[in-house]
């Protein structure tokens, strides 16, 4: 099996997350700026902002929003996720087996969030709240992916020194 570094399995880490991370944002942009010419009824954060702004300028500040909640999520929540998940890693020997990179409970968490993401297309969520969420969970995770890159960058600089 493939073994790899503690640095390495870091840097692996915050890949994965930013590759879903990049892959989302970019589906949510395309569902919040392809909404912008649908009628009125089907997209409501749009809408509400139709009495101040044209549906371009909407998605735009919609966007923004999505953004900053998702830097927010990082700095706040995937930051502890991702540290304990590199506790995790450094138990391993090193190098270690990917496999075990995370624990059964973070596979289980993982399974649920992409059934849970899975879903919303199945639950008649309008595509510009669709696009909101997507964008926001992809921008934590692409800010997430960059601590794993920080720690991944001074786990390298500990292991060339030892």
């Amino acid at each position: 099996m493939l073994k790899l570094s503690h640095s390495n399995m870091t840097f692996f880490s915050g890949t994965i997350w930013f590759a879903i991370g990049f892959f989302l944002l970019q589906l949510g942009l395309r569902l919040i700026f392809d909404s912008t010419g649908t009628p009125e009824g089907s997209t409501p954060l749009l809408n509400s902002f139709n009495s101040v702004l044209a549906a371009q300028e909407a998605a735009i500040v919609i966007t923004g929003v999505a953004l900053y909640l998702g830097f927010l999520k990082a700095k706040h929540i995937l930051s502890k996720s991702a540290n304990r998940s590199v506790a995790h890693i450094q138990t391993l020997p090193n190098p270690g087996e990917v496999r075990f990179m995370y624990s059964r409970n973070y596979y289980f968490l993982l399974g649920g969030m992409v059934l849970l993401g899975m879903s919303f297309k199945y639950l008649g969520l309008p595509n510009d709240v669709r696009g909101f969420i997507d964008i926001l969970i992809g921008s934590a995770l692409i800010n997430g992916a960059i601590h794993y890159y920080r720690i991944a960058l001074d786990l390298r600089k500990q292991e060339s020194i030892a």
